[in-house]
């Protein structure tokens, strides 16, 4: 799922968080009763049911900026917007903050709802699709359709990013739209995999199983029942030690916790941040960064090094790993692997088919209501999860239990999440007193992870059932008060004018509903790339790849290619699993990068092979005579001519050897480079060809990739799998990403993190290549994937660039 939100501001150095909310700002005006924002989820006025939030445009250039998609999906309904007018009986021209003298304050009533099918992860090759809608109220115009040319229609694809129209009025209220995200019980059953039950947020329930393992995202949560081990010291030993409450070797005072809390482990930017809660889900302490000297002791570092550790735990990560499973004994290695030991201390749970022991310790030093400690965040009754699983002690919460089927909230559950506190407030039940509790900071703080069920506000068959307590509550005061009566009939008019006689059945059955900005803010941290999504970065023309079809490009990412050189199927969720495991799943940033240069290391992902026979391999690797090189030399059309084999420096100047020179010289530097690529045994060369979406090439690599994974990768036919699963394609590639051997064994998501500069792109590209081979079409495959991937609109097709989009 790649999502963002309806207006794109410039994010003009702004952190995540901060972007987000300048984009999808509510407006400043508050309600008199409630002294909330105009328009907030999911209540509002009275106290009753809102589908969304109102969102106040933001301004560039003087006017506001157009409202768009938020992701790839169908248009499957549009109603074009009536033209404003000055006529104080006009339903639009409704007010309802001065009632009882009709004025002028227009409400706009275009109207699109996107259908949106995407994917959030997959178990196995089988994909995790979920279908939600998002619906933007209040347009001032519809926008054009990119391919029709005329305003957007039911049945147009739609593509994120793409302007679906501009601002209108919210009750006279200039550039306000009214935007909402829902969708239907079996998808919330997918999107949360918890279920419409509520949890008592008073007395949760321990868990007694990990979360979901086919969408993981975001930050990883692990609970700590009480009785978890823990030391008062660094742990010396990776295991769990039997009779050993600690469970440390050789710590001075070893304990265990008093009390059950959940651990929070969130990655960013190289940043690991702990942070500590009870089992209510308030925090404990402080949080801390971590340092992979809090577990090895780095005799050998610095305290420079030392000091600056805290900013790169997640860079070191694959370092950490090492030091792990290094420190185990000859006979434990055996069944560990440093990728195991990846996954459990990204995870906290090892997600992967790599060993790891099965007594494995996950020693983190956190915050506990006594101080900091180390804790084993995988003793025996632990349980791990991520932001994929909605965890109820993180707010997330289910209300499905309103009796009505009106939009007037009578949900006991909602009343008493927003209730005073105070017990002595004997009215803070009473709807007045709820209602005011709505503009409270805390109060509106649980609201954004409250997802309700209620039915759809735009339903015109339904305004007299839906409002019918207004009229009675508020507009009447008596049966035969006949201001109240003109009242009620004004505002049904408007309600009838605001809604609609022909709206799409799934969209009126998607009844629960999501705060937009959390939903928003939540799943962008999913970052799994649906098929379809994927299929896009491949441009359809470029200088790099030539031209590739929809097809095409649908075929390399799903199918892969029975060719021998050519990509293994199901290479979208190999790569999807991949970014997950090595930290690029929700940066946008690192994912252009990575694919920019795999894009060119493959073709365009025509192959992930190295090509050519036993005379080339053995030329390149192993070992050549002189002979073999004089026939190389007079070749002028031949692999070394080429790859500019024959040519050294003189003078600054590219000048080709001689025969006799390149004839004398090139068998010592085969002979140098297969020494150095450990390529010993005769037929090494072949064997350990150029494999991989990064070509990795040489046994001695090979060896390091089968020791890292723990499993067999150097003798035949192991080799091959290198190219011919999908997984390991993709695996073996961002191994190198985080331990770049021409980066001097460093994290290459250091320099991605940097920008999008084209000084950026050289410092990734000498990381992957070892120099810049090729630099202007890394250049280009980035500014092409980073424009669809990051937030800001994408730029117009060029001569040399063209958009890849789903062929009808």
């Amino acid at each position: 799922m790649i999502i963002s939100p309806p207006f794109l501001p410039d994010r003009a150095g702004q952190s995540e968080e901060a972007w987000l909310d300048a984009a999808m700002a509510q407006p400043a005006s508050r309600l008199a009763s409630t002294n909330a924002p105009e328009g907030s989820f999911p209540l509002s006025l009275k106290l009753g049911w809102h589908n969304g939030i109102h969102i106040q445009a933001p301004h560039s250039g003087g006017t506001h900026l157009p409202v768009r998609a938020i992701a790839d999906g169908k248009v499957i309904f549009v109603h074009a917007p009536t033209v404003p007018n000055n006529d104080v009986k006009h339903p639009l021209n409704y007010n309802p903050f001065h009632a009882d003298t009709p004025t002028l304050a227009w409400t706009s009533d275009g109207f699109v709802v996107v259908e949106h099918r995407t994917e959030i992860g997959a178990e196995g090759t089988a994909v995790t699709e979920v279908v939600y809608y998002s619906a933007c109220m209040h347009l001032a115009s519809i926008a054009q359709c990119p391919k029709t040319k005329a305003p957007w229609a039911v049945g147009d694809a739609v593509y994120r990013k793409d302007e679906l129209g501009t601002p209108g009025q919210i009750y006279g209220h200039e550039g306000q739209v009214h935007f909402e995200i829902c969708c239907d019980e079996a998808n919330l059953r997918q999107l949360t995999r918890r279920g419409p039950n509520w949890v008592d947020p008073l007395d949760p329930p321990a868990p007694v199983a990990d979360g979901r393992t086919d969408s993981v995202f975001g930050s990883v949560y692990i609970y700590l029942p009480a009785g978890t081990p823990v030391s008062a010291s660094q742990p010396i030993g990776q295991l769990r030690m039997a009779n050993s409450a600690g469970g440390a070797a050789g710590a001075t005072a070893a304990h265990a916790l008093l009390n059950p809390q959940w651990v929070q482990l969130a990655c960013e930017n190289g940043i690991a941040t702990l942070t500590s809660y009870d089992r209510f889900g308030a925090p404990v302490g402080a949080s801390r960064n971590d340092s992979r000297y809090d577990y090895v002791s780095g005799v050998n570092a610095s305290a420079a090094v030392k000091n600056a550790a805290p900013q790169s735990f997640e860079y070191d990560l694959y370092a950490v790993c090492n030091d792990r499973h290094g420190s185990l004994d000859a006979s434990t290695r055996a069944a560990s692997s440093p990728s195991g030991w990846y996954e459990l201390l990204r995870f906290g749970r090892n997600l992967g088919p790599d060993p790891l022991p099965a007594n494995a310790a996950h020693w983190r030093k956190i915050a506990t209501p006594t101080g900091e400690v180390w804790v084993d965040l995988n003793a025996q009754g632990t349980f791990k999860f991520s932001d994929a699983d909605f965890l109820p002690v993180m707010g997330w919460n289910c209300f499905d239990d309103d009796p009505n089927t009106d939009l007037r909230c009578d949900s006991l559950h909602m009343k008493t999440l927003i209730r005073d506190p105070d017990p002595k407030n004997e009215q803070r039940m009473e709807r007045v007193e709820l209602a005011k509790r709505l503009g409270e900071v805390e109060v509106r703080k649980k609201l954004r992870r409250a997802i309700c069920k209620f039915p759809c506000e735009w339903d015109r068959a339904t305004v007299e059932a839906r409002y019918g307590w207004l009229e009675t509550e508020d507009f009447k005061s008596t049966d035969d008060d006949a201001t109240g009566a003109q009242k009620w009939d004004r505002f049904v008019k408007h309600a009838h004018g605001l809604t609609f006689e022909d709206l799409p059945k799934a969209f009126k059955q998607a009844d629960w509903r999501f705060h937009p900005r959390e939903f928003m803010g939540s799943m962008r941290r999913c970052g799994w790339l649906a098929l379809k999504e994927m299929a896009q970065l491949l441009p359809r023309k470029s200088t790099a790849a030539s031209r590739v079809s929809w097809a095409e490009s649908i075929r390399r990412f799903r199918d892969g290619s029975t060719q021998g050189n050519g990509m293994p199927p199901s290479l979208h969720i190999a790569l999807n699993k991949a970014f997950r495991k090595y930290g690029l799943m929700d940066s946008a940033l690192r994912k252009a990068h990575f694919l920019s240069q795999c894009f060119q290391e493959t073709g365009a992902l025509q192959y992930n092979v190295e090509t050519g026979n036993e005379r080339y391999f053995r030329t390149m690797y192993e070992v050549i005579t002189p002979a073999e090189a004089g026939v190389d030399h007079d070749d002028r059309g031949g692999v070394a001519w080429r790859l500019g084999l024959v040519y050294h420096r003189v003078g600054g100047q590219r000048v080709a050897y001689t025969r006799n020179e390149y004839a004398a010289l090139r068998p010592a530097q085969v002979q140098t480079k297969a020494q150095s690529l450990g390529n010993i045994q005769v037929g090494d060369g072949q064997r350990f060809r150029g494999r991989g979406l990064i070509q990795l090439t040489g046994r001695v690599n090979y060896a390091g990739y089968e020791a890292y994974r723990g499993r067999n990768y150097t003798t035949d036919p192991n080799p091959a799998l290198l190219a011919a699963d999908a997984f390991i394609s993709a695996d073996v590639a961002l191994k190198y990403w985080v331990n770049a051997g021409a980066f001097r064994g460093a994290s290459i998501s250091r320099h991605a993190d940097a920008g999008a500069a084209p000084g950026t792109i050289e410092l990734v590209t000498r990381a992957v290549n070892g120099g810049t081979t090729h630099l202007e079409n890394r250049v280009e495959y980035f500014g092409y994937v980073w424009s669809l991937l990051n937030d800001a609109p994408v730029p117009a097709d060029s001569k040399a660039l063209e958009r890849q989009k789903e062929s009808t």
